[in-house]
């Protein structure tokens, strides 16, 4: 059986690490995976994340299953971080949640969820996307379609180009959205805008599926909501999907959140999260418990939430000042470029300006790895390196101009 694959190739991740291992160059430089790295390029743990761990540790507790759900402190304590304010303001509005394995894995069974519900359903996409992100609803048998989002050659948002596309969706079909600090691009929808997105789904009977993984590295932990939150008091229904990965950087925990929310929670609301329950059950039975206990302790702890939120301040005002260092650099080192765009983007992820043979050229010429259309992940950029990233930069564009 083994022996009927083919030249299998590797992902663009793999790839991309592959190619970055067997790079001798002692001054390499990966800007590529969505991790937080301190000035030393060291992958950084927040102090609220390992106070809550020695606190974890000092208590005692069995290692026993827990349900399907996950982890109820974790889920109650993330509900309450994401939608008491919406449903505060909205009584009719009801919202089941489980604990998922990361992001990721919601997606997985939020794709299963609609598929099982709605197997004619299209997906709908942006150009560019994070294609990984896009696995997950391929692999559950969805059918995917796709709209403009950000010209990636003049580093402009496609609003306009985006709801003519999307003026093509149909009653049940998903359009899959960022929440906040859009990936791979940093461009996210004014509320204005997100609130068009919302009233065109409505006028549809599309629902929306929101992924928020970088939440507080945008505007604001709260900030950083408001978006989706303006979504489902619009519409009937929606699925949010939430990591706890970058937040809390609790990366390799695998701690997440899919929510099932809905304007009718006296009607369907319970059965759908039963379906959800068994469609989790099904893929990976439980997910992991440590990363969610941190989470719950975090959060449940005012100090330590408050903490948390102060150390999140720090990691958004630094990404956001290497931001306007590199804009400034560009800028300064060529007057006639423009690099505005690096500073009106938000989070971990910016697209520069460049084709894949450009994005090559950096690699092999500089020794500068980004992923998949020339995305930059600032948070690994230290500020002696900007000029580095600056001077290739302009020499692969001027060169090729």
């Amino acid at each position: 059986m083994f022996s009927e694959i083919k030249e299998y190739l590797d992902d663009p991740i793999e790839a991309f690490q592959l190619r970055l291992k067997n790079d001798k160059n002692p001054n390499k430089l990966d800007l590529g995976l969505g991790i937080y790295r301190d000035e030393a390029g060291e992958v950084a743990t927040l102090s609220s994340v390992r106070e809550a761990e020695q606190r974890l540790a000092s208590r005692p507790t069995d290692k026993g299953y827990r349900s399907p759900m996950g982890n109820a402190v974790y889920i109650e304590r993330m509900e309450k971080l994401l939608f008491q304010s919406s449903l505060e303001n909205q009584p009719e509005m009801g919202v089941q949640s489980i604990q998922t394995p990361g992001a990721g894995a919601g997606c997985r069974v939020g794709a299963e969820f609609v598929k099982r519900l709605s197997p004619t359903s299209r997906v709908w996409a942006s150009i560019p996307n994070w294609g990984h992100q896009l696995e997950f609803f391929e692999n559950a048998g969805l059918e995917l379609k796709y709209f403009p989002y950000y010209d990636l050659e003049n580093s402009r948002f496609q609003f306009s180009e985006m709801m003519s596309a999307l003026e093509e969706m149909q009653e049940g079909d998903v359009l899959l959205l960022h929440g906040c600090c859009n990936n791979p691009t940093g461009q996210d929808p004014s509320l204005e805008q997100w609130r068009a997105i919302a009233e065109l789904c409505s006028s549809k009977g599309v629902l929306p599926f929101v992924d928020i993984a970088y939440q507080g590295y945008g505007d604001g932990v709260d900030e950083d909501l408001l978006g989706m939150q303006l979504m489902a008091s619009l519409v009937r229904e929606m699925i949010v999907v939430v990591s706890s990965s970058k937040s809390f950087t609790i990366y390799r925990e695998r701690a997440g959140l899919l929510s099932l929310i809905s304007n009718d929670k006296a009607g369907s609301l319970n059965n759908a999260y039963r379906l959800l329950r068994d469609v989790a059950r099904g893929n990976y039975f439980m997910p992991p418990d440590h990363g969610a206990e941190i989470v719950a302790e975090i959060l449940g702890d005012e100090a330590l939430s408050a903490e948390w939120r102060q150390e999140l301040d720090v990691i958004r005002e630094r990404i956001y000042s290497l931001r306007a260092l590199l804009r400034d650099t560009i800028e300064a080192m060529d007057p006639s470029q423009d690099a505005s765009y690096l500073v009106q983007q938000k989070g971990m992820f910016s697209c520069l300006p460049l084709s894949p043979e450009q994005q090559m050229e950096m690699e092999q010429k500089y020794g500068i790895y980004m992923l998949p259309n020339a995305r930059i992940n600032f948070a690994a950029l230290a500020k002696d390196k900007a000029e580095r990233v600056a001077k290739a930069l302009l020499a692969i564009k001027n060169n090729n101009n």
